[in-house]
């Protein structure tokens, strides 16, 4: 309203000025017949308003806040149907692709049987790796779908770090023959409280990042020491401009757009794990490529999470 006539009096006076060049008269005419007229409508709208909450009484307006509350009910009854009603179809997609990923696990256990029985050789050794990275990427998928209830399966206890590591560089050993990686292990008998199965997909993930961007004939060193777990690999690195962004999800980078060989998922799913898990993960370039994963002090880490 206020708008409304404030832009009637700067058209007015704009058209006069066009016309009479402002005569002094004109305009205390013109600005005195708008002030006439807004004082008018405020006066009604005035009126209005006092007549209204003058006639309502106690009574209607018991009738009035009554009829706002349902209101307010019926559409927070609605809000709630439609969160219901989103979950639920967001379970049952989760449920469909979760099923989906386990029956691409059967004919993927069959191909690993069929590889155990071909005569070693070049040939084999090549579609074991990559049956390997058909099996990450489904061990990936299967990760994420259970990533959003992570707490409910999560088993804190005392396990021993070397003996995780070791396994998921058992897992990885065909791709670091074929590229001719020697790996070094620096990691004592110590003892980690956490859960093994979503640390050891932590490992996988960043054990099978070192492998995919190392260079053939290259070193990974693996070692543990105050409190932080550091996988380093001799490889291509990370740009400076892309280091800050490694962990975001979908982020691939200079370097695997080239290459054409991440999703961008692998250290995203990583990272969003490590924090369920009450740890931290850093990146790090120079000379190749850190990947440190930082674990709290045992203390703290037990009253916290066990």
């Amino acid at each position: 309203m206020w708008l409304f006539f404030l832009f009637c009096f700067l058209w007015m006076n704009g058209l006069l000025a066009l016309e009479i060049d402002l005569k002094s008269v004109a305009v205390i005419y013109l600005n005195a017949t708008l002030l006439f007229f807004f004082a008018l409508f405020v006066g009604y709208r005035f009126f209005r308003d006092y007549k209204r909450l003058h006639n309502i009484n106690v009574q209607q307006a018991t009738s009035y806040l009554e009829l706002y509350n349902a209101q307010a009910e019926q559409v927070e009854l609605d809000a709630v149907r439609l969160l219901h009603k989103t979950q639920a179809e967001i379970r049952e997609a989760s449920d469909f692709q979760l099923a989906w990923v386990h029956e691409v696990k059967t004919p993927l256990t069959a191909m690993r049987l069929l590889l155990d029985e071909l005569p070693y050789g070049d040939t084999k050794q090549q579609l074991e790796v990559e049956w390997l990275r058909i099996h990450l990427l489904v061990d990936q998928s299967l990760h994420t779908l259970r990533l959003s209830a992570t707490e409910q399966d999560l088993l804190f206890q005392k396990v021993p770090l070397r003996r995780a590591i070791i396994k998921e560089v058992q897992e990885l050993q065909n791709w670091c023959f074929l590229k001719d990686l020697e790996i070094e292990l620096d990691v004592g008998d110590d003892m980690i409280v956490t859960d093994e199965k979503w640390l050891r997909f932590i490992v996988r993930q960043l054990l099978s990042n070192a492998v995919k961007y190392s260079q053939v004939g290259g070193v990974i060193t693996i070692r543990y020491t105050e409190q932080q777990l550091v996988i380093h690999d001799d490889g291509i690195g990370i740009t400076m401009a892309d280091l800050p962004r490694v962990f975001e999800k979908g982020f691939t980078g200079s370097i695997g757009r080239k290459q054409s060989a991440s999703t961008g998922m692998g250290l995203y799913l990583a990272n969003q794990t490590a924090k369920k898990l009450g740890l931290t993960l850093e990146a790090f370039s120079s000379d190749g490529t850190d990947m440190v994963i930082h674990f709290p002090e045992e203390n703290t880490y037990s009253k916290v999470r066990m």
